[in-house]
């Protein structure tokens, strides 16, 4: 029986995302067992709560500083180097814990959506075949401080000439697999019919507003301009975690079109009901996007890969980058020329690769096993 062992780290919500996307895909193929691991999760619990709302905080307060931080790792071999031995002495407590889960579940193959996974496994582990996900539009140097056999890619990410010079540098074989999200956003219903199921008025559009898993970002600004447009629509607006702007948009809000939940279990049927989807452009909101092949409209991207999605995005005319002061206007425009959005649905559904998790599982369990004296 083959026990494959999905690695994560959950900063943010997307890579714990891919990562569950992929494990359920995991578990429907035959002989196989799985065990999902957020290695945030063995930090010991006086540092978790530190290290989640700091890197949250850093996010929020500080992005010049992190977009220093990613930017500098990205270009400066040196600095990578630094980092790489950096994370590996600082793991040590991480690493001691996941000694006794790996003993304990016995992994004949890893899977791992975040590239600091392998540089935290224990030595004796390293030989296992190993498959990275990358869950942005971008490849981060970091995730060749120690290669995955096989790197799962979204497509159009590197030419082929690109791939070829990786592998010869690296030995890691390249796969655009795309980047993997829940399997319901791999279908879609009409709208009209979603709008009824949600309580929606089925014959005026809907525009869908989301923070990403943190809520960052001017989101109360956003839904204010999108609460002045001329054009009659509905908005729904998702703030994630951050619950003071949850309740700051609550207690502002006095527009009956405007409706503001924290979470919902039931985004693959809000997406089916909007016309358009304003939001940050985080790696799996704007992959289910995709998929469904909503029109975006790309706020306050966050320097480092938020940035990369968008750029990804613009480049090949399936978003519209806005800020607080052009949402408006865009959302307006957007609305009322239909022609527009079937074209950037279509860009949106030459991009998307629904069935990700499915190809990104089988390129896992294809790959043959090396033996150890473990």
């Amino acid at each position: 029986m083959e026990r494959v062992m999905v690695l994560t780290l959950g900063f943010g919500t997307g890579h714990n995302a891919a990562a569950q996307a992929v494990s359920r895909e995991l578990e429907r193929t035959a002989g196989v067992r799985v065990k999902t691991v957020d290695l945030l999760e063995l930090v010991p619990g006086r540092f978790h709560p530190f290290i989640q709302s700091g890197y949250g905080q850093m996010l929020n307060r500080f992005p010049s500083f992190y977009h220093y931080l990613y930017d500098s790792t990205s270009h400066s071999r040196i600095l990578r180097t630094v980092s790489k031995g950096f994370i590996e002495k600082m793991g040590w407590t991480i690493r001691k814990k996941l000694k006794r889960v790996l003993f304990r579940f016995q992994p004949t193959r890893l899977v791992t959506t975040h590239p600091f996974s392998l540089l935290l496994l224990p030595p004796g582990w390293r030989h296992l075949p190993s498959t990275g996900v990358v869950t942005d539009y971008e490849l981060h140097p970091l995730w060749l401080a120690r290669v995955p056999r096989v790197l799962c890619l979204p497509p159009q990410l590197l030419d082929r000439s690109e791939q070829d010079r990786l592998r010869w540098q690296t030995g890691c074989r390249t796969v655009e697999t795309g980047i993997p999200c829940d399997v319901r956003f791999g279908t879609r219903i009409p709208a009209e019919e979603a709008r009824f199921r949600l309580g929606f008025e089925p014959g005026t559009p809907l525009i869908l507003v989301m923070g990403g898993g943190m809520g960052c970002g001017p989101l109360p600004k956003v839904v204010e301009e999108l609460g002045h447009m001329k054009v009659s629509a509905q908005i729904q607006v998702l703030t994630g975690k951050n619950h003071t702007i949850y309740r700051e948009l609550c207690s502002q809000n006095q527009n009956v079109n405007i409706r503001v939940d924290r979470y919902r279990n039931d985004v693959s049927l809000l997406m089916d009901a909007a016309d358009l989807l304003v939001t940050k452009p985080g790696g799996l909101s704007v992959t289910e996007a995709m998929a469904k092949g909503l029109p975006l409209l790309l706020f306050e991207a966050l320097p480092g890969q938020e940035y990369a999605n968008q750029q990804y995005l613009i480049r090949r005319g399936a978003a519209l980058h806005a800020r607080p002061d052009t949402v408006r206007l865009l959302a307006e425009h957007l609305l009322t020329h239909p022609g527009q959005r079937r074209d950037m649905a279509k860009r949106l559904g030459q991009l998307a690769v629904p069935d990700a998790a499915r190809r990104i599982a089988e390129q896992c369990l294809r790959m043959e096993r090396l033996h150890s004296a473990l």
